[in-house]
């Protein structure tokens, strides 16, 4: 027992320093660093992005900072995103895959585009960028739990450049997990992709609810609700999630994260809330101590005598501190409700003052299904505070029974898996609520969160197929790139995955595989070989499809036939197009060709355009295995020259028990002619692309006729010896009808030749 005096020596007096209470929602002190790379033309606009993101951010949070083209070279941006909980990111993009040279360390593909003084002026300009890729992302030092948000690139959300081919299911997942690589490398959390809209309406949902980084993506404004997800490849533990405008193309929304990451992990950043502060925190928590400079004046009358180590909330300041006496401070008791009164602040030591915070989350894909098959039986709820506490859980029914609850003590995580069961017995198909809460051991206050999941035993049916069960498919897969892979439409209720087997004629399985499925149709392809890499051997299979959704139910599947034919390969023409009605010395020939892998019975024909045989090379010849050639001149059995036009080499070959026929097309012209469009409008673009069957000795001009107008041209960009292409825009006045695009030139000998092609003009 000892006196709490007031006067103590004027050192220990102005030592003792008092803090500011602690507001229950705390403002974020989270880190925002908005970065606008080099961009030429475009990054005057995307400054005016960024200026848009800043004022969003910077009402949530006092430390956000901008790095802004001219100035944002690699050493300013290195510098500034230290630490940083969210980096946003606006500029060009370099991924991988992309048209341009592979580079196996990724020094300049899926990072930033940054200034650089690229000509040695001394000067930086947003015409001037050097990229800086995954090694450099991984050197970034981010805060814990940092997202990166990259808006506007190109690749990073799977996305091609503007103009360029739109990409595959596989190079997209590929581009999105290789952008994704670095970032995480260099503490990251989570790399959102966003190429259409800007930061503000993430920010918004990231400063002001606490759920799921996965949510905040999906509940976007700009959510197309077509998500398919993979395990990453480049950085384990991690799902990326596509979101593409339709549900096999459009690809500019990802998102590549772990489920746990939630809102409050990136932007509260409250550190170890039960950390003891280094002043006294009023209204807070303290504790009695004695001082360790002794006391040189009387104890006012009236202050509490209390043992060391009395545990007290700290009310108010009762008097205010001086240059002689430390300040009066009214507490109460912590643990006995009985203490009331005032002490010396000099006598008080700081202790935990802040109110614990539940900074994650983790239910995974939030749906199970509680039916014993082994699959997603369990749900689990996953939970990190702040710092140790008392919690408790409770899961609620729609009607706001408890069917769950848990508890634990002086612990910084929360693990609760329930079975689903209720005094063993699985409870009804829907969604149920959680609630977790916890207190610290100060009594600061209640971490809360919420959450829902789903009980989900209702299998998803697989709806249509396309071919259907009644068609046989007869494929190829010979690795000649004709029909060398058999793909079926494959309609689904709910997003999940796809489950694919092919079964032999006597049913033995002979390939399994899953595939992520969207809710609707989905493309599945078999490419014929079986689960060891090899190809199967020729013969009728089943293709059988099921669908399994997130909580691992599957339901009604369907089937169909397939015939593998491999023998038949490498039908061809030596050239797309050839020349023979000039009668000159170029571009006489085409040599058409096939191969067999085994002696069949072959047929040969030419068909054309209406599909009338004009010309015969076998009519149920028997062949050895190898290759047949036909150097074919455009002529008919009897010798008489065939006229312009687009010609089928048709070969149809059987062993006795399977048959199977493959084409190859071949013109006759002076010019193959290929339209980006077959039904051209008034005023509309379309780009045309020329062939020459001969060498030439002129440029290639492409001449316009369109109702109402006199005939103009222009002259075509030669693209290599043979081809060449032209955009054009189509004059908008006129009159509907037909459009005629003629290409002219002169061959080698300086004879002049030309082909029309006529479209129908709206």
């Amino acid at each position: 027992m000892r006196t709490l005096a007031a006067a103590l020596a004027l050192a220990l007096v102005t030592a003792v320093g008092i803090t500011a209470p602690v507001a229950a929602a705390q403002t974020s002190t989270a880190k925002v660093v908005i970065i606008v790379g080099a961009t030429h033309g475009a990054t005057a606009g995307y400054r005016a992005n960024a200026d848009a993101a800043y004022a969003e951010a910077i009402k949530y949070t006092a430390r956000v900072t901008k790095v802004y083209s001219p100035n944002a070279t690699w050493a300013k941006v290195k510098a500034a995103t230290t630490g940083a909980n969210i980096v946003i990111y606006f500029g060009h993009g370099n991924g991988w895959p992309s048209p341009y040279t592979y580079d196996p360390a990724y020094t300049t593909k899926d990072g930033f585009g940054l200034n650089y003084d690229l000509n040695g002026d001394g000067v930086t300009t947003d015409y001037e960028n050097k990229y800086y890729g995954e090694p450099s992302m991984a050197l970034l030092g981010l805060a814990p739990n940092a997202i990166v948000m990259l808006h506007n690139l190109c690749y990073a959300a799977g996305n091609s450049e503007p103009g360029g081919a739109a990409p595959t299911v596989s190079v997209a997942r590929q581009r999105i997990d290789n952008y994704a690589a670095g970032f995480l490398k260099g503490n990251a959390e989570a790399v959102l992709a966003d190429g259409h809209m800007g930061p503000a309406a993430y920010l918004r949902s990231m400063f002001t609810t606490g759920q799921s980084i996965l949510d905040v993506w999906r509940s976007a404004p700009n959510f197309h609700n077509h998500v398919s997800s993979f395990a990453s490849t480049r950085s384990a533990g991690y799902t990326a999630y596509s979101d593409p405008d339709t549900a096999t193309a459009g690809y500019y929304r990802a998102l590549v994260t772990k489920a746990g990451l939630t809102t409050t992990a990136i932007t509260k950043a409250v550190g170890d809330t039960g950390a003891d502060p280094t002043a006294l925190v009023v209204p807070g928590r303290a504790s009695t101590t004695t001082p360790t400079t002794p006391t040189a004046l009387t104890a006012p009358a009236g202050l509490l005598t209390l043992p060391d180590g009395t545990r007290l909330k700290t009310v108010a300041i009762a008097t205010a501190a001086t240059a002689t006496s430390p300040a009066i401070v009214q507490v109460t008791g912590l643990d006995d409700p009985s203490i009331s009164g005032l002490v010396s602040a000099a006598t008080l030591a700081p202790r935990d003052s802040k109110a614990p915070v539940l900074i994650g989350i983790d239910t995974g894909s939030g749906r199970f299904s509680p039916n014993g098959d082994g699959r997603s039986d369990a749900q689990t709820i996953g939970g990190s505070f702040s710092e140790p506490v008392n919690w408790t859980l409770a899961i609620k029914n729609a009607a706001g029974t408890v069917v769950k609850t848990a508890a634990g003590a002086n612990s910084i995580s929360i693990n609760v898996v329930w079975d689903g069961l209720v005094a063993g017995v699985a409870v009804p198909d829907g969604t149920y609520t959680w609630a977790a809460s916890g207190t610290d051991s100060w009594q600061n206050g209640v971490a809360t969160g919420t959450g829902s999941i789903v009980v989900d035993t209702a299998g998803p049916n697989v709806s249509a197929i396309s071919p259907d069960g009644s068609t046989l498919s007869v494929f190829s897969p010979n690795g000649d790139g004709a029909a060398d892979t058999t793909s079926t439409a494959v309609t689904v209720s709910e997003a999940g995955t796809i489950l694919g087997r092919v079964a032999a004629a006597d049913g033995t399985t002979v390939r399994t595989w899953t595939t992520t499925g969207v809710a609707g149709p989905n493309a599945v392809s078999w490419d014929g070989r079986s689960n060891s890499g090899a190809y199967v051997p020729d013969g009728d299979y089943v293709l059988h499809f099921a669908a399994r959704d997130a909580a691992g139910n599957s339901g009604s599947g369907k089937s169909r036939p397939v015939r593998v034919i491999r023998f038949l390969s490498a039908v061809k023409s030596s050239v797309k197009v050839f020349y023979p009605q000039d009668n000159d010395a170029y571009a006489k020939t085409a040599t058409l060709s096939f191969a067999v892998s085994k002696p069949v019975t072959a047929t040969w024909t030419i068909r054309n355009a209406a599909g009338t045989i004009v010309a015969t090379k076998l009519a149920g010849v028997a062949v050895a295995a190898g290759t047949q050639t036909w150097v074919w001149n455009g002529t008919s059995n009897d010798g008489t020259a065939l006229p312009r036009g687009v010609y089928t080499s048709y070969v149809h070959t059987t062993d006795g028990t399977l048959a199977i026929a493959h084409t190859a097309k071949v013109e006759m012209n002076a010019f193959a002619i290929v339209t980006s469009t077959s039904a051209p409008t008034r005023g509309g673009r379309m780009t045309i692309t020329a062939t020459s069957a001969e060498a030439l000795s002129t440029s290639v001009r492409l001449y316009v006729t369109q109702p109402g107008y006199a005939t103009w041209a222009v002259t075509m960009t030669k693209v290599d010896s043979r081809v060449s292409k032209a955009t054009i825009t189509l004059k908008s006045g006129g009159s509907a009808g037909k459009v005629s695009l003629k290409v002219w030139a002169r061959d080698a000998a300086a004879i002049s030749q030309s082909t029309i092609r006529v479209l129908p003009l709206s």
